[in-house]
């Protein structure tokens, strides 16, 4: 990414125990990272901005469609970055999505125009609530 702020940098292995210890209320197996209370501080809507938390987007006041999708509980919370990755946890339906891709590392698709559309930004993938909204689907057939 273009600074440490603009993906998730790692594994989907790591990003799952993270994403299991916030479902979880702060623990993972036998260790107790933090607190129920501090998940909840970290997802409560801020004053200022309902869709932001403390480190997390949160759906808030269910704008956030183009993240979470249409069938995300409005308890879902997660974090997305400029490199094609996003999160989504929901605590309602207790389960997370994480997908990591390369997006900006394609092609850019017209550098006139705008330098930063690469070729897989026009990708349905590339519209994070569309991807959720099939594993939701996709889970709901089972």
């Amino acid at each position: 990414g273009v600074s440490g702020h603009a993906g998730l940098f790692s594994n989907t292995g790591d990003i799952a125990v993270l994403m299991q210890t916030m479902l979880n209320g702060g623990g993972y197996g036998d260790v107790q990272l933090f607190s129920a209370e501090t998940v909840k501080m970290f997802t409560t809507s801020s004053k200022e901005d309902a869709t932001f938390g403390l480190g997390w987007r949160v759906n808030g006041n269910a704008t956030m469609t183009p993240t979470f999708g249409t069938l995300a509980s409005p308890q879902t919370y997660g974090h997305t970055g400029w490199t094609g990755t996003v999160t989504v946890i929901d605590p309602v339906n207790h389960m997370a999505i994480v997908m990591l891709s390369n997006k900006p590392h394609s092609p850019v698709a017209d550098p006139q125009k705008n330098p930063n559309m690469f070729e897989s930004g026009q990708l349905p993938i590339a519209t994070y609530g569309w991807v959720v909204d099939q594993v939701y689907a996709a889970l709901k057939q089972k």
